[in-house]
């Protein structure tokens, strides 16, 4: 057995524990309290890391691995439309043997600052092997893709990957819809059906721009151009005439089981159809600066308390995967609310998104001993001085 100690202990579950420390037993959490009552009595090694804190693993619930090697190729948009046309250009251009590269340095670099469970979202399953053999947990959803997808259908005679013995086989993976201006109410219900049947998660990035919700509305814009000139327009299609949430409720996959993302369009009464249908939605906001997606309407999701945990998207599309500069980010821009907050949501919230707080997400007696070390000096901004540290990179796994 190991006693970590250190000037702080965030669980997470409970609330910060000045002067803490950590029992590990093999390779989990033994006990966790103040370090004056846990170590009484206590025989095994102490470690002692001194200022700073110890606290769990982040729990990164959106990223895209197979963009990973476009770092620093999409430079920051104004207009989210810019950079999607960017970025499927620049994507169009690599390599096979770039796009593992990227997959490899990607998950090494989560890993590097502090990511125990991430949810991958993949096109083409290049991912799946190098999380298999990597250093973390994940789930991994496969993204559909067909507006002009008319017909009712079984999701692996569109999609063969989901007849493949081992995914079917594999807990940790999902169906999932890329975009409400990309997907047919067909192909809705077909990947709802698929993870239905298996009790899985989905996911779907909704109400990103406002191009999406134009297109919702009048079933024109700039997205009706993309289709038409990727071969997937519908002629005859017609527009739902409401929001990307109101419009997803009507086809049914809005629930505790779906994991939104972005939501930078999103109306205070969207946010209320969210909390309702206990929908998760995932945070990126720093993404959203940088594709030029806009803000998340954070005062709204948590007013109307919406379920809400954090990713960090892609390389095409951030500046890096860290999710403590989401964390920060959210500090810095809505200071109004406890720092201990947007922790929580880069942790156990993304962990229950993610269906694994059995696992993960806290210090927890009985979870994971996925924890580590964040050294600090004692600034007056406990939280900025936290997150501005993680952000730097100064996380040190402890075991």
């Amino acid at each position: 057995m190991i006693a970590h100690v250190s000037q702080w202990v965030l669980p997470v579950s409970g609330p910060p524990i000045r002067d803490g420390a950590v029992v590990v037993k093999g390779d989990r959490i033994a006990a966790v309290g103040p370090a004056a009552e846990v170590l009484t009595g206590f025989t095994g090694l102490i470690c002692e890391h001194g200022e700073g804190a110890i606290l769990p693993g982040v729990v990164n619930c959106h990223v895209h691995l197979e963009f990973s090697a476009l770092a620093g190729r999409v430079p920051p948009q104004e207009r989210w439309e810019d950079w999607l046309e960017a970025t499927l250009a620049a994507y169009g251009a690599l390599s096979p043997g770039e796009i593992e590269a990227g997959i490899a340095q990607a998950i090494e670099a989560l890993r590097q600052n502090g990511a125990v469970l991430v949810g991958e979202v993949t096109n083409t399953g290049a991912s799946w092997p190098f999380l298999t053999a990597g250093p973390l947990a994940y789930h991994l959803f496969y993204e559909c893709l067909g507006f002009d997808l008319l017909s009712t259908f079984d999701l692996p005679e569109r999609f063969p990957w989901f007849g493949r013995p081992e995914v079917a086989g594999t807990a940790w993976i999902s169906a999932a819809a890329h975009a409400p201006y990309s997907v047919s109410a067909a192909l809705f219900r077909a990947v709802a059906a698929w993870n239905g049947a298996r009790s899985g998660l989905q996911t779907v990035h909704l109400a990103e721009s406002q191009a999406e919700i134009d297109f919702l509305a009048r079933g024109k814009g700039f997205f009706e151009g993309l289709l038409q000139r990727r071969g997937r327009w519908v002629p005859d299609f017609p527009p739902p005439g409401v929001s990307p949430p109101a419009y997803l409720d009507r086809l049914e996959f809005l629930g505790p089981r779906t994991l939104t993302v972005h939501g930078t369009q999103l109306t205070a009464a969207d946010c209320r159809l969210l909390a309702a249908t206990q929908t998760w939605l995932v945070l990126c906001p720093r993404a959203n600066r940088y594709t030029g997606a806009g803000t998340p309407p954070v005062p709204d999701l948590l007013k109307a308390g919406v379920n809400l945990a954090l990713g960090t998207d892609s390389l095409a599309g951030n500046w890096d995967l860290n999710l403590f500069g989401e964390m920060l980010w959210l500090h810095e821009n809505f200071p109004a609310w406890p720092g201990d907050l947007w922790l929580r949501l880069g942790t156990l919230n993304g962990a229950l998104a993610l269906r694994r707080a059995q696992e993960f997400g806290s210090l927890t007696p009985g979870k994971q001993a996925a924890l580590g070390f964040i050294p600090l000096k004692g600034g007056q901004d406990f939280w900025g001085e936290l997150f501005t540290a993680g952000a730097a990179g100064k996380w040190r796994w402890l075991g």
